[in-house]
């Protein structure tokens, strides 16, 4: 299987386009030098050079969950998670200090509130606080997407999924929860948590492989609609992955149904839709190379 558990593009998703975006983010524009007005404001030059005191030296962006680290500096708490998840061992390496360091962290709320003032104030510099406020907007979303996890539905659950999957929305990367949100969506019978819970299954994502109830899954997920375990299951009869034979009439059978638009539930990236057309023309070049 060649694509990962979080090759799924929310874009094409059943609510349209109101989920994450997984392409390469733009790059910033160049900002202009400031104007003399803007220099000769001593309280906005005060006030971005107390907010930029705040700035997470792995992100450099204000943090929306700031705590302090045994290095003594202010960091986004998922962003130094990861950097610590990136590191073996009870010590790790200090990304300001670049000197050993335990990995406890304290909870910075006093940091919060400043930095929360500062932005509300409109004094400190529009890049900060435009991207702190997107950043306030994502933890808001987390936290809706997690009530309705909680109270039960299936697609939030593979939302919280995928986000915890690619490291979005102020996320760590984290896929033992990826996997574990998935399993919980799968258990509730929606067809995107169980694709990609069956991938994390056969590829052993966030916990062991399981290769024959990894095939159930994304079988079970296919026959449901889904377009990514369409996709998956395709290519593993194409190539006879999995214990599953080499049979290009499955095969065809699963991808047609991504070029034909028939599934109901279209959660498959920009790469995977041209994979499937790739393995698609492949097939048909061999059936034609046959009547030949």
């Amino acid at each position: 299987m060649a694509r990962g558990a979080n090759a799924s593009s929310e874009a094409g998703s059943d609510s349209s386009s109101d989920e994450i975006d997984t392409t390469a983010p733009a790059s910033a524009p160049a900002r202009a030098a400031p104007t003399n007005h803007e220099d000769a404001n001593p309280m906005k030059v005060l006030a971005t050079t107390i907010a930029k005191e705040f700035l997470c030296p792995i992100t450099q962006e204000l943090p929306i969950k700031p705590v302090t680290a045994e290095d003594g500096k202010i960091y986004e708490e998922a962003a130094i998670r990861e950097w610590f998840a990136r590191n073996d061992g009870d010590q790790a390496i200090s990304p300001s200090t670049n000197t050993p360091m335990g990995k406890k962290l304290l909870p910075a709320p006093q940091a919060r509130n400043t930095i929360e003032a500062l932005v509300n104030s409109g004094a400190i510099d529009d890049e900060l606080a435009t991207a702190w406020k997107q950043k306030l907007a994502d933890e808001t979303l987390v936290k809706e997407e997690r009530a309705k996890a909680e109270d039960g539905n299936g697609n939030a659950m593979w939302r919280l999924g995928v986000w915890y999957g690619c490291g979005k929305k102020g996320l760590a990367k984290d896929d033992v929860q990826a996997r574990a949100w998935y399993e919980r969506s799968a258990a509730a019978r929606h067809p995107k948590g169980m694709a990609l819970f069956g991938c994390c299954l056969l590829k052993g994502i966030g916990g062991p492989e399981e290769t024959s109830l990894g095939l159930v899954n994304v079988t079970e997920a296919a026959g449901l609609g889904s377009d990514f375990a369409a996709c998956n299951l395709g290519e593993l009869f194409f190539h006879g992955n999995f214990g599953l034979p080499k049979d290009p009439v499955r095969a065809r059978f699963w991808l047609k149904k991504i070029a034909d638009g028939e599934c109901a539930h279209k959660h498959l990236n920009d790469a995977g839709l041209a994979g499937a057309a790739e393995l698609l023309r492949e097939l048909d070049e061999q059936a034609n190379e046959l009547e030949e």
